[in-house]
């Protein structure tokens, strides 16, 4: 659940670097990060609170200052399924900025998680009050929509094993942390967050992990994913 705000002057400065952490507004001018700061609220949030469920018309942005959060929902047959995984500087649900639309999925905190909140409408306003920023609002979905239409003709293409290679190499493009030492990289990851993100059940998540693990390209452990060779499961990705 969430816990209270942050005292006021501490709320304004993480949520300054929070924002400036955010590659959509790196290099915004001081004076409209300005603008958005005073619209901008912090909040605290403890390990799997989930936000926005049932609220499905709710028109906010979030930025993650720090922590994980994963977008998610549960299907018309009850199946929960994990859209992506979203770490600290990354802007989310810019889609909620549309007026009349409802979203069939919410956002679940991953571990203690801390979020700026911007209102869609207070934060379309300082877009429309700068136009050129649009420009960046643009760039960042098409980005994202290349993404998922590359995402998409993988999966079509492909099979089990390398849906489930592809989500991990992704993932840890993202969220991996390399290993002191060596060229290993450490995901943390769940095999039922990693099942739901691929639409299949844990038991072959588990499977294909093993195989990876045979063929020596990583090391799988409760709630956390060793890459031993990116490039291999780069491969294993594209069959």
């Amino acid at each position: 659940m969430p816990r209270k705000h942050h005292p006021e002057a501490d709320s304004v400065a993480l949520i300054r670097r929070a924002l400036r952490l955010c590659p959509l507004m790196r290099h915004w001018p001081d004076d409209v990060l300005d603008e958005v700061v005073a619209v901008a609220r912090l909040r605290r949030y403890d390990k799997r609170t989930p936000l926005m469920v049932g609220e499905r018309s709710r028109r906010e942005v979030l930025v993650v200052a720090s922590g994980r959060l994963a977008v998610e929902g549960v299907d018309a047959a009850g199946v929960r399924f994990v859209l992506s995984l979203h770490g600290p500087g990354e802007i989310l649900s810019l889609v909620r900025m549309l007026g009349n639309t409802r979203f069939v999925y919410h956002f679940v905190v991953q571990e203690g998680t801390v979020l700026v909140h911007l209102p869609g409408g207070a934060f379309m306003a300082v877009l429309d009050a700068h136009p050129a920023l649009w420009r960046d609002v643009c760039m960042l979905v098409l980005v994202r929509l290349h993404e998922q239409i590359a995402t998409q003709q993988r999966r079509a293409l492909g099979h089990t094993a390398n849906h489930v290679a592809d989500a991990l190499v992704r993932l840890a493009l993202i969220h991996g942390k390399p290993i002191e030492g060596g060229q290993a990289v450490s995901l943390r990851i769940s095999q039922g967050d990693l099942a739901a993100m691929v639409a299949v059940s844990r038991q072959t998540v588990n499977k294909e992990l093993r195989t990876l693990e045979q063929m020596g390209v990583i090391n799988a452990a409760y709630g956390r994913v060793t890459i031993h060779d990116l490039e291999a499961l780069r491969q294993a990705a594209g069959g």
